[in-house]
């Protein structure tokens, strides 16, 4: 029997583009040079240790356990970011930006409650302004939540362990292990620190996630809180086999069963055929190491593989999985994207989406200069739609504002729904989407300025989340016509409320057809020339009936035929032979519905206002594009690595981060790179996909100890 370690600094790793993706993100295996060139199931996954005993190992004496090896290794790494942005994230309720804004706010007279002002006459929500002598009609209000300023976005500990176990020629276990704690050192939020005397706390949600200090690892669905296989995790840490399966490989078959990631494609982040896994978009979202490929992002799930090799040109792969959700930051932790003002429900297993299977055949052929690959995917889209839901929170009104002073606004909606059927305002309130709770929107300026950030319509939006639940009518809520109608419509009620309301939503899921194809060529030039073994890559995919969240969160979903598509070059070339070759990829991706966070073009084009008379806040995009490179180069005896990758988005923003990997002995491996992000290169930050990430600008070191 022998043991064998494995290497935690490993050369020829191939180069990989960065960037922000909320719902699509990039990620491809770090370290598996067959995943890199997209090849089929290797005996090692993504993730496990590679096979560095030499073939098949023998004990001392024979017997039992003659045929049997064993390989181990693993690190640990504190891994630490420093916040060098003035901004906060903004979708927490410590780094929105209105925390420290004065904004006025104005009630109007509700058309559908005019006759409770004496009103006879038809009105719309800009006609009659409750004069501001009349208690709890009128203010100035600033979020009453302190701003944070942290030092760190990121201070974690990770801890890896792998294992492989060949028991004879054919079969072999192989486990990844991965622990990670987070101690919290930031400027958090608190949800009990915003309970008041009006409204009391935080109602709705998950308590886990809403009501105390911030969950960073805990993934929490409604009806289900363990949805990850093999994963065991509490508010600071989490513990999981992101690998754990039998491998069989004989002749030109190989079988894995168990727990493991799937990575297609040969398009080096951007995802086109990578379709099988969701992300995890914890711990450090898709901000590390770009040249790492980000192999810990992709979800495991349990699933059984095979490949199987014709011959020599041509190889089929395919699988059935179990479908598991991309898993996002929780609210208030330090790369969340929900803004927090909003309350998600996951219906992963509420739908029973837990139950279901994903499945998928890939064929792929080289011949000489030529290589082709189709593939053919049923799966679970992983990244999941939204739409307002109902809250499930019965709160009246209140009657009083603080200090006792009479809200005439509350006392009137509550009068309102004392006889209707609804059986009250509070009632009417658990059967729409809103909650009135603090730590909610406290203002129409508030409203369309997180709306035009995440891409919906701040308008369609109010609207969809009136006429998609008939209780409103209760609450003497109507639908408007145009920006001025829709703030005052919103200022009315928050201020009705005491302040603010907090909105829910929910995440659903839709199974979606998957139709994709590639073709590479390798070109041939003088040796050693610029064009000489220059690697193309094309790929695309086809999905039709793609649904996608409306920019109205409205109950309809918007389903829409998708098209994918990614143009890479990639190269090595030696500069001096003094240095070894320098690693180059130029990328380019065409979308035609969606982001490279999955979000609706239709979303596009928003702003914190309009002018009066605007009818639709979202004018849209249509097509999306992006320009990636990069380039890593080691330096003689591979101690340093220099690497460089930026991502262009020709709407108006860009990524760049520089990095710098150093290993001093075999044991020691030190990271740092630099995150910079700009979303106003032009025009409007929420025409390009980077408008409100530049929070994130930071940067990394990791020092790990390899055993």
């Amino acid at each position: 029997m022998k043991l064998v370690k494995t290497s935690y600094w490993r050369s020829g790793r191939r180069a990989v583009l960065f960037g922000l993706c909320l719902m699509t993100g990039a990620a491809h295996a770090q370290d598996n040079p067959q995943r890199a060139s997209g090849d089929a199931p290797a005996p090692a996954s993504a993730d496990a240790p590679a096979d560095n005993s030499g073939g098949q190992s023998s004990g001392e004496s024979g017997g039992l356990f003659s045929n049997i090896g064993f390989n181990f290794g693993g690190f640990i790494r504190p891994e630490v970011a420093f916040h060098t942005s003035q901004q906060e994230n903004p979708n927490n309720e410590r780094g929105n930006p209105y925390n420290s804004i004065s904004v006025a706010r104005q009630a109007y007279v509700p058309p559908a409650a005019a006759a409770l002002f004496g009103i006879t006459t038809p009105i719309t929500w800009s006609s009659v302004p409750i004069p501001a002598g009349i208690p709890g009609t009128a203010d100035t209000v600033q979020r009453p939540i302190p701003p944070s300023n942290n030092v760190f976005n990121l201070h974690i500990l990770r801890a890896e362990g792998d294992m492989g176990a060949r028991f004879g020629n054919d079969l072999k276990l192989v486990a990844h292990i991965r622990a990670i704690g987070d101690f919290g050192h930031y400027s958090d939020f608190r949800g009990e620190s915003v309970d008041d005397q009006i409204n009391g706390g935080i109602s709705g949600g998950n308590p886990a996630l809403y009501g105390g200090a911030p969950n960073y690892f805990q993934y929490l669905v409604d009806g289900k809180n363990h949805p990850n296989p093999l994963e065991w995790a509490g508010p600071n840490y989490m513990v999981y086999f992101s690998s754990l399966f039998l491998d069989y490989n004989h002749g030109p078959l190989n079988v894995r069963l168990g727990n493991q990631s799937i990575a297609w494609g040969q398009a080096i982040f951007f995802r086109v055929l990578d379709v099988p896994d969701g992300l995890d978009l914890r711990r450090h979202s898709v901000l590390d190491y770009a040249q790492e490929e980000f192999s810990d992002k992709r979800v495991p799930a349990p699933a059984l593989r095979l490949g199987y090799q014709i011959n020599d040109a041509v190889l089929l792969d395919g699988y059935v999985q179990k479908f598991q959700p991309t898993v996002l930051g929780n609210p208030n932790t330090q790369y969340n994207i929900i803004p927090t003002q909003f309350t998600v429900h996951d219906r992963y297993a509420d739908n029973d989406d837990d139950k279901q299977w994903s499945y998928g055949l890939r064929m792929k052929a080289n011949f000489g200069q030529w290589g082709f690959q189709a593939i053919a995917v049923h799966r679970y889209n992983p990244d999941g739609v939204y739409r307002w839901t109902n809250s499930g929170v019965a709160k009246n009104l209140p009657a009083t504002t603080t200090g006792g002073v009479t809200n005439t606004l509350g006392l009137a909606v509550n009068a309102a729904n004392a006889a209707a059927p609804s059986g009250g305002a509070g009632t009417a309130f658990s059967t729409s989407p809103f909650e009135a709770s603090p730590g909610g929107v406290y203002s129409a300026n508030e409203w369309f300025h997180y709306a035009s950030m995440v891409r919906l319509d701040g308008i369609q939006g109010l609207n969809a989340s009136i006429n998609d639940f008939p209780s409103t009518a209760y609450l003497t809520a109507s639908p408007v016509a145009n920006y001025t109608q829709a703030v005052n419509e919103l200022n009315t009620f928050f201020l009705a409320s005491g302040g603010d309301l907090r909105g829910h939503i929910e995440r659903a899921y839709f199974h979606e057809d998957n139709l994709g194809g590639g073709v590479s060529y390798v070109t041939e030039g003088a040796p050693g020339s610029v064009l000489d073994q220059i690697i193309i890559n094309l790929e695309t995919t086809y999905t039709p009936s793609r649904v996608f969240t409306s920019p109205t969160l409205g109950k309809n979903f918007l389903p829409q035929n998708d098209w994918v598509s990614a143009l890479v070059m990639e190269k090595y070339y030696r500069f001096s032979q003094a240095f070894p070759a320098t690693y180059f990829v130029l990328q380019y991706m065409h979308r035609t519905r969606d982001d490279l966070f999955g979000r609706s073009l239709r979303g596009y084009g928003g702003g914190d206002s309009y002018g009066p008379n605007t009818v639709s806040a979202v004018p849209g995009v249509t097509n999306a594009n992006y320009v990636a490179f990069a380039f890593q180069q080691p330096l003689p005896q591979d101690i340093y690595r220099i690497g460089f990758a930026a991502l262009y988005d020709p709407r108006g923003g860009i990524l760049i981060q520089p990095g710098l990997q150093y290993k001093p002995s075999g044991h020691w491996a030190i990271d740092g790179f630099y995150n910079y992000i700009n979303d106003r290169l032009s025009g409007n930050p929420n025409n390009n996909v980077f408008g409100g990430q530049t929070f994130a600008n930071e940067f990394t070191l990791r020092v790990a100890y390899q055993f």
